[in-house]
């Protein structure tokens, strides 16, 4: 398919539901136009198909531009201002470098040495100018879109961790210093709940998300992940359904299969399934405890795969998935990256709404089985 087909067919195309009607029909069990879909973590790649540098995202006038023309040209809803997997780590003194367009990424490090960790304990979210700023940013967003819902998130414990001490030090540490590094872990729960706590403070209970791609097993071993990282895992997860009342979400890039039957066990609302792993088998293993979130190629096939390749990619995910017997989200199995085309984008969201239409909880989408 060429683009201007793809746009005579996306134009042809009924939607009937905003994406928050979608998903809360869709959750309760009844059936809506098609299934619910977004990308994962779109805005950078939105900025700069709208002409943006990933710098000049800091400028809020720049924000509720790209959330205003993403409503529009993209089917996109909803605000999300969520903690970074770095955000925390440079509150609390690290130090970062921010290209004028590409992914910030931290040059110093605030706990080399357990003997600065009094340092950082005693710093409060709640005082910190950055994380001060992001709620004012906050607040001005869903002022200026008020029927959209607003959501939040954080980063995993160790992920928290890695940005406040250095990797190689960390895995060092659950060897020698485990004792350290579990009063470290607990202050990474501390803080970010802190955040949830902020934050739901000022627009009620909203969802929240984690993610948490250091915790993979591309980095972890199985029995690390267990000992060291699922017990701090749990207490985030327990402590943000106290704040919310509701179950996050949580998104995990990388390898996790060796580790899906513990995940299970955790009360999450939804699995994010990175795109190097089985739909089916995820299916298999999490559908009926969760709903599944994923995971269409964000590099292979969102930034540099044709239209015709999104749409084979995006089918795919909905045979394999679509009918998993708590529910189902097209989403991208991880961030899509700056550089993804404006087509590509579009191809996604005819997709989603060809194969996924006519959709239910625990039903094939008519889109699949009518075609």
């Amino acid at each position: 398919m060429d683009y201007e087909q793809l746009k005579r067919e996306l134009k042809n195309q009924k939607v009937e539901m905003t994406p928050d009607e979608r998903i809360k029909a869709y959750t309760r069990g009844e059936e809506v136009d098609c299934l619910p879909y977004f990308l994962n973590a779109p805005e950078a790649a939105f900025a700069d198909i709208f002409g943006y540098t990933t710098k000049q995202m800091n400028d809020i006038d720049v924000m509720i531009d790209i959330i205003s023309r993403a409503s529009k040209e993209f089917d996109y809803s909803g605000i999300y201002v969520g903690l970074g997997l770095r955000t925390l780590g440079i509150a609390l003194g690290s130090e970062a470098f921010y290209p004028e367009h590409g992914m910030d990424y931290l040059t110093s490090f605030v706990l080399k040495d357990y003997l600065d960790f009094d340092k950082i304990k005693d710093k409060e979210v709640s005082k910190n100018k950055m994380l001060l700023g992001m709620l004012e940013d906050a607040k001005l967003l869903k002022k200026t879109f008020p029927d959209m819902a607003i959501a939040t998130g954080v980063s995993g414990p160790i992920t928290v961790a890695a940005a406040i001490r250095p990797l190689d030090l960390i895995l060092r540490d659950t060897v020698k210093n485990p004792e350290l590094l579990n009063s470290l872990l607990d202050l990474c729960v501390e803080r970010s709940l802190e955040w949830v706590k902020m934050f739901c403070d000022e627009f009620g209970p909203v969802a929240t998300s984690i993610a948490d791609p250091v915790t993979c097993i591309d980095i972890l071993s199985k029995k690390q992940f267990i000992n060291i990282s699922m017990p701090y895992l749990e207490k985030l997860i327990i402590g943000i359904k106290k704040i919310t009342g509701m179950e996050p979400n949580m998104h995990i890039c990388g390898k996790t299969r060796p580790v899906w039957e513990n995940i299970k066990k955790m009360n999450l609302s939804g699995f994010s399934v990175d795109n190097c792993e089985d739909l089916s088998e995820a299916k298999r293993v999490f559908g009926e405890s969760m709903m599944i979130i994923g995971n269409v190629p964000p590099v292979d096939v969102m930034k540099e795969g044709s239209i015709d390749d999104v749409i084979n990619a995006c089918r795919e995910c909905i045979e394999k998935a679509g009918d998993s017997k708590c529910g189902y989200q097209l989403s991208t199995g991880c961030q899509i990256p700056i550089g993804t085309p404006r087509e590509n984008v579009e191809a996604f969201i005819y997709a989603a709404r060809k194969y996924g239409r006519q959709a239910k909880i625990g039903v094939m989408p008519r889109g699949i089985t009518l075609e």
